[in-house]
């Protein structure tokens, strides 16, 4: 009967029995996130190619309880970034020396035909070197101011004096010709027509003893009858 009256105190009077109250839960519920910011910071950077940015918070995310396959995709796409830019690299690396390679030979190709066509150019006209033997023919004893005929045009005579004179083109003359000088004449022997080098010899002979001059046509010099 007394054990009965306390059941029906202490449901009455809870408050007077202290002893007999549930304890309180030292760690009360926390409500669990519902996503994870670092996964989804992980799949943006990811899908922007951003790849460093995406890994580094992947493996973040793993270490809250939500959002792993999320991340666990971030991480995978980052991967494979990763693998495409190593690769990039990789081809370009071994691209780089045949690209340096073909450009070499084509620069040593073009040089080849430049050196080519210089060479197979006209060639720079050397004057054949002079001729040593003596004249054939004799130099006349002639005297200056005297007539000589037009088939005596250039050719050398001698005077008294031992002077060197010319038959050349006078318009006061009657045949229009005569003898004039001294001159003096270079005493190689060459041919009227031939190559010649002025800074060689300005001057020369034939054979037969006419005089010649070495005059520029077109580009070329060449040996012709002093006439004038």
């Amino acid at each position: 009967m007394a054990r009965t009256q306390q059941w029906q105190e202490r449901e009455r009077w809870p408050e007077a029995w202290p002893d007999e109250r549930e304890p309180e839960d030292p760690f009360p519920f926390e409500p669990r996130p519902i996503v994870n910011p670092y996964a989804i910071v992980a799949l943006v950077a990811a899908l922007l190619a951003l790849f460093p940015v995406a890994i580094v918070f992947g493996f973040i995310a793993f270490s809250h309880p939500r959002g792993r396959v999320m991340a666990c995709f971030a991480l995978l796409l980052g991967a494979a970034e990763v693998a495409a830019v190593a690769g990039f690299f990789v081809l370009s690396g071994n691209m780089l020396p045949d690209t340096v390679s073909r450009a070499n030979q084509a620069t040593a190709s073009t040089t080849a035909q430049v050196t080519t066509v210089a060479t197979t150019s006209a060639p720079t006209p050397v004057a054949p070197p002079p001729t040593t033997a003596s004249p054939t023919a004799t130099p006349p004893t002639v005297r200056k101011g005297e007539a000589c005929t037009e088939t005596q045009a250039g050719l050398i005579g001698a005077a008294s004096d031992g002077g060197t004179l010319l038959c050349l083109a006078n318009a006061a003359s009657d045949d229009g010709y005569q003898w004039s000088g001294p001159y003096n004449v270079g005493t190689g022997i060459y041919e009227a027509g031939t190559k010649c080098d002025s800074s060689v010899a300005k001057t020369g002979r034939t054979s037969d003893n006419h005089a010649l001059v070495c005059e520029t046509q077109s580009r070329t010099s060449a040996w012709v009858l002093w006439t004038e």
